[in-house]
C-alpha cells in the first residue's frame, strides 16, 4: 500500500509539481528530509469524493484485495479494520493501524531530467507477517500461523511486498514488484537501473522511489491519454486480506488562445474598420486561458512594433484578460498580428490573430471646362454674346476609397447633368472613374466667371 501512494503519487500530482520548484533535490534515501518534498504534491485519501475509478479523474481509491483479487468494493479513506477474521489490523503499536495502512503520499516529476519521484508515510510499520516476533519468517497463512499479524517495532518485514502497475492506452505496461528495498521489473520495457527505492523503518515510515526514462515508455506530453496507476502494499503477493488503490491520472492540458480586434471590430480579413489616416487606432488583445492547469509569463507581441500593455502575466484556467495598444491611421491597407505565450512549466504555449484597417485618404478632383477650353484663368474663350455656352465638369476621385452622394454645383445658378462615367452604374466614385457632367447657357456681355 506504501507504493499504492507513491505511485499515485507521482502521477497524480502531475498537474501540480511541474509548475513548482522543489526546495531541495530529492534523494531516494527513505527518509523526508526538510525541505526535501513540498506539501502541495501530497495526495492524501480525503481527495476521494465523488471520485468514479472506472472513469478519469485526479482523486484515490482503495479496495481490498490485490491486482486478481478485485473485492468491487472501494472506499474513499481506508477504513483501516478491512483485513477479516484472519488478518488483526488492529494491533498496531507503531501506529494508528497497522502498516499496511497509507497515511500520506507524495509526489513529483521532474521533466528536465525525465524521472517520477514518489513518497509516502505509513501508520506504523509493515514487519512481523505471522507474529512470532520475527520480521524474517513466512507461512502460507499469515494469520493461521503463529498469531495475528502486526506491525514489529525493528524495521520493516523482509517479506513484505509492494507492486505496483502503471498503463497508458497505446503504451506498454509496467509491473514493478518491490520487497525488502530491492526490485524486480515483472512486466513491461522498464529496466532495473531505471528503478531506485529505499524504505525508513521508522515510526512515522516513509518510503521513497524514482522512476526515470519516463517519457521512453508512456506519453507524459501535453493533452496526452491519462495514466491508470494501479498500486498495492502487503504481505502476500495476492492476498484477500491486502490492500489496492487505482487512480486514473489526466495529463496537463495547457493551451491559451488571443482575438485581436482593431478599434472593436474583429477584422481577421481585410479590409477591417475604415480609419481616417492620421487618427488614433486602439488595438485590443483579449487573451483566454482555454487548457486545463494555470499558465504563467504571458507575453504578448505585435509582429509590427506596436508595444502592448497587458494588465498582468498569469492566467488561471478560463480567466481572460484584455491588453491594448495604441497607434496613428496610415494611407492604404494596413495589417498586423497578435502574438501570445504562455507557460506551464517549461510546457510552451502560443497564439496569433490578425487584425486589419484600411487608412482612409478620401479626395476628390473636379475640373470644368467653357467650351472645351480649360479657362482657370480671364480671359477664357471668347464667345459672340447671345451664343450658346457649354460648360463641362470632369469629376475624379483623386483619394484611396470610393465615394458617393456625389453633387456638382454651380455658384452662377446653372444646374450641371450627369452624362458618362459610373462604368458599373452603381451611384459610386469609384478611384478607377471620372464622371461627366455638363450644363449649357447664353454668352453674356463681358468678362464672365463661374
Amino acid at each position: 500500500m506504501n507504493q499504492m501512494k507513491i505511485a499515485l503519487a507521482i502521477c497524480a500530482a502531475l498537474m501540480l509539481i511541474i509548475t513548482i520548484p522543489a526546495a531541495s533535490a530529492i534523494t531516494v534515501d527513505g527518509d523526508k528530509s526538510t525541505d526535501e518534498w513540498n506539501d502541495n504534491w501530497s495526495y492524501g485519501q480525503i481527495n476521494g469524493t465523488g471520485y468514479d475509478i472506472y472513469n478519469t479523474g485526479d482523486r484515490l481509491e482503495i479496495r481490498q484485495g490485490a491486482f486478481g483479487q478485485d473485492t468491487t468494493t472501494w472506499y474513499e479513506e481506508d477504513p483501516k479494520n478491512d483485513s477479516g477474521t484472519s488478518h488483526n489490523e488492529s494491533m498496531a503499536q507503531l501506529g494508528d493501524s497497522s502498516g499496511y495502512d497509507i497515511k500520506q503520499i507524495y509526489g513529483h516529476y521532474d521533466v528536465v531530467n525525465d524521472t517520477l519521484y514518489g513518497m509516502s508515510t505509513v501508520y506504523g510499520i509493515p514487519g512481523d507477517l505471522d507474529g512470532d516476533g520475527s520480521i524474517s519468517t513466512d507461512c502460507d497463512n499469515y494469520g493461521d500461523c503463529v498469531g495475528d499479524v502486526g506491525p514489529a517495532g525493528t524495521g520493516m518485514g523482509d517479506l513484505e511486498t509492494w507492486k505496483i502497475r502503471i498503463s497508458q492506452d497505446g503504451n506498454p505496461t509496467v509491473t514493478l514488484r518491490i520487497k525488502n528495498n530491492n526490485w524486480t521489473v515483472d512486466e513491461g520495457p522498464l529496466g532495473y537501473d531505471d528503478v531506485e527505492a529505499a524504505f525508513s523503518p521508522t515510526e512515522d515510515g516513509v518510503y521513497e522511489i524514482s522512476i526515470s526514462g519516463v517519457s521512453e515508455i508512456w506519453d507524459v506530453g501535453p493533452c496526452q491519454p491519462d495514466l491508470k496507476v494501479e498500486v498495492y502494499a502487503g504481505g502476500l503477493d495476492d492476498g484477500p486480506g491486502e490492500d489496492t488503490a487505482t487512480a486514473f491520472i489526466r495529463l496537463p492540458c495547457p493551451d491559451i488562445m488571443i482575438e485581436k480586434s482593431t478599434n472593436g471590430e474583429d477584422a481577421d480579413i481585410p479590409t477591417g474598420p475604415f480609419i481616417s489616416v492620421g487618427d488614433e487606432v486602439t488595438w485590443t488583445y483579449n487573451v483566454t486561458n482555454t487548457g486545463d492547469v494555470p499558465l504563467n509569463n504571458i507575453v504578448v507581441t505585435d509582429d509590427q512594433g506596436v508595444v502592448v500593455d497587458c494588465p498582468k502575466t498569469t492566467l488561471n484556467v478560463s480567466e481572460s484578460m484584455i491588453c491594448t495598444a495604441v497607434g496613428t491611421a496610415e494611407e492604404g491597407q494596413y495589417a498586423n498580428i497578435g502574438n501570445v505565450t504562455g507557460e506551464f512549466g517549461i510546457i510552451v504555449v502560443n497564439d496569433s490573430d490578425p487584425s486589419h484597417y484600411f487608412g482612409v485618404n478620401s479626395s476628390i478632383d473636379i475640373e470644368k471646362a467653357t467650351n472645351g477650353v480649360d479657362a482657370d484663368d480671364p480671359t477664357g474663350p471668347y464667345v459672340t454674346v447671345g451664343g450658346d455656352v457649354v460648360w463641362t465638369y470632369n469629376v475624379t476621385n483623386t483619394g484611396n476609397v470610393n465615394l458617393t452622394d456625389i453633387v456638382v454645383q454651380d455658384n452662377m445658378g446653372v444646374t450641371p447633368a450627369y452624362i458618362s462615367g459610373d462604368t458599373n452604374s452603381d451611384n459610386i466614385l469609384q478611384t478607377d472613374e471620372v464622371w461627366m457632367y455638363n450644363a449649357t447657357g447664353v454668352a453674356e456681355e463681358g468678362q464672365y466667371a463661374n
